[in-house]
C-alpha cells in the first residue's frame, strides 16, 4: 500500500498536461469532441478535412477550432499507444516482452525525475530481468546504466561493480549486433531498390550471409540470428528458391537452427507460419500447403493482419489448385469476418479483386459482368506500388471485351496496357506478365481467330510455362495461373 500511496501523491502533486485518453467504447451526449471525432474516423465517415470540419463545426478545414481539435485527438491517440496490448491469441510475443521492458524503463525514469528511487529501482530490475530473458541487448544496457546511477547514489559498491561488468559485456555484444544490423539494412536496400541494383548485389548478399553465420556461431545472439534469417529468406525469395525455405523454417519452428536451441521468448511463431505457408504456395507444394495452413490457422489471432495474410495464401493456393469451391468457402469466411470492413482501402480492393476472379473461374460471366461494371469500365490509374494490381484489372477487362466479341474495345485495352507498361512498369517488372501481354496482343492482331492465335502463340506459351514466379521488386497479382487464364481466353475465341 505504501507504493500505491506514493504514486497517488506524485500524480496529485503534479499537473496533467491534458486529459490523456479517449473513451473508445461509444458516443453519447456527454462525449467529448475528441471522442466524437475518433468514432467518425473509425467508421470511415470522414474522407478528408473539409468533410470533418463541416460535420463537427459547420466550417472549413482552416477553422482554428478544427485544427486544435485535430491536434488534441492526435496527441490522445499517441497516448493510447502506451496501453496497446501486443499479445497475440493470448500468447505473449517478443513485442510484448520488449514493450514490458520499455514500459518499466520509462516509468522508472519518470519516477527518478521526481526523486522516487525506491519504486524506480524495482522497475529497473524488472526491466533488466525481462531484457535478459528476451536478449534485448539495447534494453539490458539501458537498465544497467540506470542501476549504475542508483547503486552509486545508494553507496552499494559491490552491486555497482557487478553491474559495471555486465554493462561492459553488453556494450561489446551490442556493437557486434549493431554492425550486423547495419549491414543487413544496407544489403536489403541494395537488393530491393531497383532491378539493376539487385542484379549487381545479390551475389554479394551471399557473402554477407556467410559473415552473419560466423557471427551467429560466435555470439549465439538471437539478434544476430534475426538478421541472418531475414536476409536468407529475402535472397531465397528473390531468386525464386522457395523450396530452400521449407526445411530451414521447419527446423526453426521446433526452436532450433542448425541444431542450436533458439531463444523461445523471441521466436515469432506467427511469422514462421506465414513464411512456411507462402513458401509451400510459391514452391508449388499446394496440397502440403493447405494441410499446413489448416493445422496451424488456429495459432493466429482472428482479425489480425496476419490472419488475413494467411487466408490470402490459403485462397490463392485453392485457386492454383482449381479448387474453386474451397476458394469460395475461404473468401466468404474472410469477407464476413468482423474485421474485414476495417481493412485499409488497398486491402479491401485486393480482396474484392480476388472475389471477381473467383467468379470468373467458377460462376460464369453473366453474374460477374453485371455486378462489377465499375471495375471493368474504368481504366486503372497509375499508383506507385500497384502495378501488379492494375495489370490484373487490365486482364479482367480484356476477357470481358473478348466475351463480348468487341475487337475495337480489345484493341483499345491492348493500346492502353502497352502505354501503361512502357510508362509505369520498371525494367523486368515481371517476365511472365510481359509474356502474357504479348499473348494478348496476338489475340488482337489476329482478330480473335482461334486457329491463328493458337498457332502463333505456341512459342510464347512455352516461354510462359518455363518461367515461373520468382520474388519481385513489385507486387504481383497472379490470382489464377496465367496459363489457366490463357486457356479461358482460347475457349472464348472464334472457332
Amino acid at each position: 500500500m505504501e507504493d500505491i500511496q506514493r504514486l497517488v501523491d506524485i500524480i496529485n502533486q503534479r499537473k496533467q498536461r491534458q486529459y490523456p485518453l479517449l473513451d473508445l467504447k461509444g458516443v453519447s451526449e456527454s462525449s467529448t469532441k475528441e471522442s466524437v471525432f475518433y468514432h467518425y474516423v473509425k467508421k470511415r465517415q470522414f474522407n478528408n478535412d473539409e468533410i470533418a470540419a463541416n460535420e463537427l463545426y459547420g466550417s472549413k478545414s482552416d477553422d482554428d477550432r478544427y485544427r486544435m481539435l485535430k491536434s488534441r485527438l492526435k496527441q490522445k491517440l499517441l497516448n493510447h499507444l502506451f496501453f496497446l496490448d501486443l499479445t497475440d491469441n493470448n500468447q505473449r510475443t517478443a513485442l510484448a516482452f520488449e514493450q514490458e521492458c520499455m514500459d518499466h524503463l520509462h516509468q522508472a525514469r519518470l519516477l527518478d525525475f521526481v526523486n522516487e528511487q525506491k519504486i524506480a529501482k524495482s522497475l529497473v530490475l524488472k526491466a533488466l530481468t525481462t531484457a535478459q530473458r528476451g536478449e534485448f541487448t539495447k534494453h539490458i544496457i539501458s537498465s544497467c546504466e540506470e542501476l549504475l546511477k542508483i547503486y552509486s547514489e545508494n553507496f552499494q559498491p559491490h552491486l555497482f561493480a557487478e553491474i559495471k561488468e555486465k554493462l561492459a559485456e553488453s556494450r561489446l555484444l551490442y556493437a557486434r549486433e549493431e554492425e550486423v544490423r547495419t549491414q543487413y539494412y544496407f544489403m536489403r536496400m541494395m537488393i530491393l531498390k531497383s532491378v539493376n541494383s539487385r542484379k549487381n548485389n545479390l551475389d554479394a548478399a551471399d557473402e554477407i550471409i556467410a559473415l552473419f553465420e560466423k557471427e551467429w556461431n560466435s555470439t549465439k545472439s538471437y539478434n544476430v540470428f534475426h538478421y541472418l534469417i531475414q536476409l536468407r529468406l529475402l535472397v531465397w525469395e528473390l531468386r525464386g528458391e522457395f523450396l530452400e525455405i521449407i526445411p530451414v523454417m521447419r527446423e526453426i519452428e521446433t526452436g532450433k537452427y542448425h541444431g542450436t536451441t533458439l531463444n523461445v521468448y523471441r521466436l515469432d511463431q506467427q511469422n514462421i507460419i506465414l513464411s512456411l505457408a507462402f513458401a509451400y504456395f510459391r514452391g508449388k507444394k499446394y496440397e502440403e500447403g493447405l494441410k499446413y495452413i489448416k493445422k496451424h490457422a488456429g495459432l493466429i489471432q482472428k482479425k489480425s493482419s496476419a490472419w488475413f495474410q494467411l487466408n490470402e495464401t490459403y485462397f490463392l493456393t485453392a485457386m492454383f489448385l482449381a479448387d474453386y469451391e474451397l476458394a469460395a468457402e475461404n473468401i466468404e469466411s474472410v469477407m464476413q469476418s468482423d474485421g474485414f470492413e476495417e481493412l485499409s482501402g488497398d486491402e479491401l480492393a485486393k480482396w474484392k479483386l480476388y472475389h471477381v476472379y473467383l467468379h470468373l473461374m467458377k460462376s460464369g460471366n453473366a453474374y460477374l459482368w453485371k455486378h462489377h461494371r465499375q471495375l471493368i469500365e474504368n481504366i486503372p490509374e497509375k499508383v506507385d506500388g500497384k502495378e501488379g494490381f492494375n495489370l490484373a484489372i487490365f486482364i479482367l477487362q480484356f476477357i470481358y471485351f473478348l466475351d463480348a466479341q468487341n475487337l475495337q474495345k480489345l484493341t483499345a485495352i491492348r493500346n492502353e496496357l502497352k502505354g501503361y507498361m512502357a510508362n509505369h512498369f520498371k525494367e523486368n517488372f515481371s517476365y511472365r506478365s510481359r509474356t502474357f501481354y504479348k499473348l494478348m496482343n496476338i489475340v488482337v492482331e489476329n482478330k480473335m481467330d482461334q486457329h491463328m492465335v493458337q498457332v502463333k502463340s505456341r512459342y510464347l506459351l512455352k516461354k510462359l510455362q518455363s518461367n515461373q514466379i520468382v520474388g519481385s521488386l513489385y507486387p504481383e497479382y497472379e490470382i489464377v495461373p496465367l496459363e489457366t487464364l490463357w486457356e479461358k481466353i482460347i475457349e472464348k475465341l472464334k472457332p
